[in-house]
């Protein structure tokens, strides 16, 4: 029932396809009206009466079977027709005012600002979704396939979440908007529809296919490594007693015995290894990935070049506004390709995602990110990274130091030396994370009366003035789970101030800070001991900040970023992935093993 079933959609369906016109069914007899050019190929006359089981056969109708000529005409043209498909989304008006407050909004940059030019006003612009439909083949100790659909902008070359779109777009088959430009792609110089994009997206989509997969994967390779460690638990038990059995006739064999029992020995060890290495390949999960078909999707958006600098770089990007889902796209990393809705800027002008720039120089606290890497050398004494623009070469020996280690890269002699990084490594206070002082030098009595004297006469002597104005009026606190990242942004007359982020990595909370005291800032690069109640903890990081640059409570303000979009909130809201138990206390240790160095 199930085939005939099947049967009939494909032949009617292909009757339609093709213009022909078809009756609802009268006693299970489908009649059909085809055109004439159809008809004439097919070998038929234009009007049929087709059944799909032989009890509904009558003299005037023609039973339609698996194998009949007419199917088989059919699924032959069908087969010769291209599955892909190009669509355009007319459902739209391209047209949104205050567009650079949104963006200014939408878009974080913890250590740079966004800048609206005068002369550059949004110009509507055609873009360009890519939808690519993968059979995904998830072979391992069994096979299992399924469709996925992966969705790619071709003008910012990263995967989307197309879900939405699929929600709220109704696809036509004609352009009304041809009128207009398509928009320009960053990430490669090419037409939008060339077989270099094509290919160049393509490879993109299935990189993303992992991601992609989410949960399925995920469960997926939990269970293949709980049965990969249950046989090799069974096979090391099985052959242990092999070899104990074998160990207690080798201590009593003799003579000619010994040399076969030790034979047998070896080749229980090699038999275990074999079986073992078969069942890592049996539980290894393999993708196998076949393109079915792409649609190409068109829709205007409009596009807004800005300015994003800092004090030593200045870039210009286009940033683009959805007018189907009333969203600012975010920016692209320029490392890994991905969408990032808080990008740090390099100094050679690349936005990256924290996690994708290269280590900080220790001396300047540049920002450069991976692709930039070059740029960052290991000061030969302690280790740690120094900028091409920091570092210091020595003329004795003409090895590289940072500032602090100038001309202590070789010994009495001038003879090149290495230093010891496991002593330059600071000690951590359990409390914070902080480089403990040295002990203040104590006053002799008479120096401590003297300084008292002088301090009174210059206390007396200062004019009364007013309470210190606040160096910031309010403090917005970002939580993005994605990213993993708390940021923190001190504001005055919607100027950014500074800039404080939290990541919480395998050694504790770390703090990062882009603000004007520069180096000589006491909280930028510090690791904290991550506590049992990170909510407590975070909240007083918070009030740190805030009580810095002198910001009353209620002007401070907590967002949580959802699908790429800030929410504000009443309270601090710290990521899940913080609060895991075990990660948590993997970190506890991981500070102590680095405190104890």
């Amino acid at each position: 029932m199930i085939l005939e079933k099947s049967l009939e959609e494909l032949v009617l369906g292909t009757c339609r396809q093709v213009g022909g016109l078809v009756e609802p069914p009268a006693y299970h007899i489908h009649e059909v009206l085809l055109p004439e050019d159809i008809s004439s190929r097919w070998g038929i006359e234009p009007h049929q009466r087709f059944v799909f089981d032989a009890a509904d056969l009558r003299e005037d109708a023609v039973y339609l079977y698996y194998g009949h000529p007419l199917v088989e005409t059919m699924v032959n043209e069908l087969c010769q027709q291209s599955a892909n498909g190009q669509f355009y989304i007319n459902n739209i008006r391209p047209e949104k005012s205050g567009l650079y407050g949104v963006i200014e909004k939408a878009i974080g940059l913890p250590n740079a600002k966004m800048f609206a030019d005068p002369k550059e006003a949004g110009q509507v612009r055609l873009h360009h979704y890519v939808r690519f439909n993968f059979k995904v083949s998830l072979i391992a100790d069994e096979k299992r396939e399924l469709i996925l659909p992966v969705w790619m902008d071709l003008q910012k070359g990263y995967a989307i979440t197309g879900l939405e779109i699929e929600r709220q777009a109704l696809l036509d088959s004609e352009n009304q908007f041809e009128y207009l430009l398509p928009a320009s792609r960053a990430w490669i110089d090419e037409r939008p529809t060339s077989p270099q994009v094509m290919a160049a997206l393509l490879e993109r989509a299935s990189d993303s296919i992992p991601n992609g997969l989410g949960e399925t994967l995920t469960h997926l390779q939990k269970r293949l490594a709980r049965f990969f460690v249950l046989d090799s638990e069974r096979l090391d038990e099985y052959y242990t007693g092999l070899l104990k059995d074998a160990q207690r006739r080798l201590d009593k064999a003799e003579g000619d015995r010994r040399p076969v029992m030790e034979a047998k020995i070896k080749a229980i060890h090699g038999e275990h290894e074999t079986k073992l290495a078969d069942a890592k390949q049996k539980y290894h999960l393999r993708i196998q990935l076949e393109l079915l078909n792409l649609a190409l999707i068109t829709q205007p958006k409009i596009d807004l070049t800005v300015e994003i600098r800092k004090r030593t770089t200045s870039i210009r990007r286009t940033v683009t506004w959805d007018p189907l889902l009333h969203t600012v796209e975010p920016l692209a990393c320029e490392v890994c390709g991905r969408a990032g809705v808080s990008l740090m800027l390099c100094e050679n002008g690349h936005l990256a995602h924290d996690e994708c720039l290269a280590p900080q120089c220790i001396d300047c606290k540049r920002t450069y990110c991976k692709k930039c890497s070059h740029e960052i050398q290991t000061c030969s004494v302690c280790q740690r990274p120094v900028c091409s623009r920091s570092l210091v070469r020595c003329p004795t020996c003409g090895q590289i130091t940072c500032q602090e280690h100038t001309n202590q890269c070789h010994d009495l002699n001038g003879n090149a030396q290495k230093g010891d990084a496991e002593n330059e490594k600071p000690v951590l206070a359990k409390t914070g994370g902080k480089v403990k002082a040295l002990p203040p030098v104590e006053a002799t009595p008479k120096q401590k009366s003297v300084q008292k004297s002088v301090l009174t006469k210059k206390v007396a002597a200062l004019p009364k003035t007013s309470p210190p104005k606040p160096l910031a009026e309010t403090i917005e606190v970002y939580t993005d789970p994605a990213s993993k990242v708390i940021t923190a942004f001190a504001k005055a007359k919607k100027r950014q101030v500074a800039v404080r982020w939290w990541t919480f990595e395998e050694n504790g909370v770390k703090v990062s800070c882009d603000c004007e005291k520069g180096r000589l800032c006491k909280e930028d690069g510090l690791i904290y001991y991550p506590m049992d109640d990170l909510d407590a903890q975070m909240k007083y990081q918070i009030d740190k900040f805030r009580t810095e640059y002198q910001v009353p409570p209620y002007k401070l303000y907590f967002f949580h970023v959802r699908n790429e979009q800030p929410f504000e909130e009443k309270k601090l809201r710290v990521p899940p992935e913080w609060k895991d138990a075990e990660v948590i206390k993997k970190a506890q240790e991981n500070f102590e093993k680095l405190r104890n160095k």
